[in-house]
């Protein structure tokens, strides 16, 4: 995906090139032509970056798959969560105390 990415970015150059110059010569002046190979720079240069995001995330994710191959495959239980792990706290009866609770102004 990332070679696309990246054929795109260089066609994208060309073509803004190649219009630029044919809008200078034969369109409406030199001005256009400038603002038409600056645009397909800047479109370019999107279509870069995206490339080398793809590149990067690629590598994050053989790294991390070289990690996960290097931890140990935990055992087999019935519960999905470590038997260390904490249950959840019951927000319900943390907020009945203040049922009554009325706010002052000089609070």
């Amino acid at each position: 995906m990332s070679k696309l990415l990246n054929g795109i970015g260089f066609a994208s150059i060309i073509v803004s090139f190649l219009a630029g110059i044919t809008q200078g010569i034969y369109g409406s002046g030199w001005l256009a032509a400038l603002l038409q190979i600056i645009g397909g720079i800047v479109v370019a240069i999107i279509f870069f970056a995206l490339a080398l995001i793809l590149d990067r995330l690629d590598e994050n994710r053989e790294y991390l798959e070289i990690l996960l191959d290097r931890t140990e495959k935990p055992v087999s239980t019935t519960s999905p969560y470590p038997a260390n792990a904490r249950p959840k706290a019951k927000s319900k009866s943390a907020l009945e105390s203040l049922k009554d609770f009325k706010l002052n102004a000089k609070d």
